[in-house]
């Protein structure tokens, strides 16, 4: 039985008491984010925009099981927001397409506030489409026009794990009428529960499903426009600047202003994707017959899918606790994200003169994503870099001699890392 089969469908059933407990603890690590972030000088707010959004979207795409480097979305981020890398290009050339990952994630990022169209919605789909695993002869910047099931399994049984509701366009018209109705009267601002809203709305879009592939992507991206928006008013609250809607007070460059994504969530839901699935099949329900229509044995129905859930689907307590959670693990990652810029600040600002090749340039960036006092040997950088053992040895020297980097060790064992990670705060 399915989330949508239930009466209670699609809002399910939600107790907010129990969750009130949940929400202070959520509230107490992304209020001092906001803060944080509000005494950033504007280059240091990219940065760690940059390195955040970097973050976020290469544990988004490995969600949806396509491998993107975090380098190169951080270069294509890093020339998106008209910040300096210190080169013309990146020494290894983008990956096909990340431009247009990154403009998609900064234009639903920077539009957090303006009404959301499904035109829009469409068009993202539509270019994102070629990060999507299998999208080749799919339906792309369209809803889907036929029944949609999540499958698993390559070889032997496949295993459904989920089938959506709406077989038919004008079926899933009627859903989605719902859901912009829904999104209308519930996207988190100054009158509503926010953060609740939020994870309420991206159960709403993920049990719907509306498009043939790309659901996962394309709700992440709006559960993380709903947290910017959530973000920003946090923002205006703490500088006692806001009062009734939040669109109709401020002039769109003042929203933009205020709509960049100030912490990392998807990196911790990355680590946690099992346990993702098993929350979705308590949340949205799990089938009673195999991919091919049969009857599941009772004990290879356990096998498959656990031991029968005794609660209907469409408990929604469950899913905001366990969303909750990954809210506030990532937001005490983020805490180091902070301190990462201003050290990555002070590292430029000491040597805006100090000639770097590309190579160079790549390593130090490297080294602050790190931020550890770890460093890399030679033959970690030759790799990195792809160049031979000479001007590997060559480039290391002569960073140190410049003082942007330190060595430490002997021998075959020297590594090299940045003194700003040693013995500052």
């Amino acid at each position: 039985m399915w989330i949508w089969q239930q009466s209670d469908w699609p809002r399910g059933r939600l107790t907010i008491m129990p969750l009130l407990g949940e929400l202070a603890a959520t509230q107490a690590v992304m209020s001092p984010l906001v803060a944080q972030g509000q005494h950033l000088y504007p280059r240091q707010r990219l940065r760690l925009e940059a390195t955040l959004l970097s973050e976020e979207m290469e544990a988004s795409a490995q969600l949806s099981g396509v491998v993107l480097g975090r380098a190169a979305l951080r270069d294509a981020l890093y020339q998106a927001l008209g910040l300096e890398t210190g080169q013309q290009e990146s020494p290894r050339g983008l990956a096909p397409g990340v431009e247009v990952f990154a403009d998609v994630t900064l234009e639903v990022v920077r539009t957090a506030f303006q009404p959301l169209q499904q035109e829009q919605v469409l068009e993202w789909h539509r270019r994102l489409g070629p990060f999507l695993p299998r999208s080749s002869g799919q339906r792309l910047g369209e809803w889907r026009a036929a029944s949609y099931e999540a499958i698993s399994g390559r070889y032997g049984i496949k295993r459904l794990r989920y089938r959506a509701p709406a077989n038919t366009t004008e079926e899933l018209a009627e859903e989605l009428t719902g859901f912009w109705a829904r999104l209308a009267s519930e996207e988190p601002d100054v009158d509503n529960s926010g953060v609740l809203n939020a994870l309420q709305l991206h159960a709403h879009w993920q049990a719907l499903s509306p498009l043939a592939l790309g659901n996962g992507l394309i709700g992440r991206l709006l559960l993380m426009r709903w947290l910017t928006r959530i973000d920003a008013l946090g923002a205006l609250q703490q500088q006692g600047e806001w009062s009734g809607k939040v669109g109709e007070q401020l002039g769109e460059e003042a929203l933009e202003q205020l709509c960049w994504r100030r912490q990392s969530l998807f990196a911790v839901v990355l680590e946690q994707q099992d346990a993702l699935r098993e929350l979705e099949q308590h949340c949205f329900g799990k089938p009673e017959e195999s991919a091919s229509g049969r009857q599941l044995p009772p004990m290879l129905d356990r096998a498959l899918n656990g031991e029968a859930v005794e609660t209907l689907p469409g408990d929604m307590n469950v899913w905001v606790q366990w969303w909750l959670t990954r809210l506030r693990e990532g937001g005490r990652c983020t805490s180091f994200h902070y301190q990462r810029v201003q050290r990555a600040e002070r590292l430029w600002l000491e040597h805006a003169r100090t000639p770097l090749n590309t190579r160079q340039r790549e390593l130090v960036l490297t080294l602050l994503e790190r931020d550890d006092e770890e460093g890399v040997g030679r033959a970690e950088y030759r790799a990195l870099v792809t160049t031979s053992d000479p001007t590997a040895a060559r480039d290391l020297a002569d960073l140190t001699a410049k003082q942007v980097l330190e060595s430490y060790g002997v021998g075959r064992g020297t590594r090299y890392r940045l003194p700003v990670f040693t013995g500052q705060g």
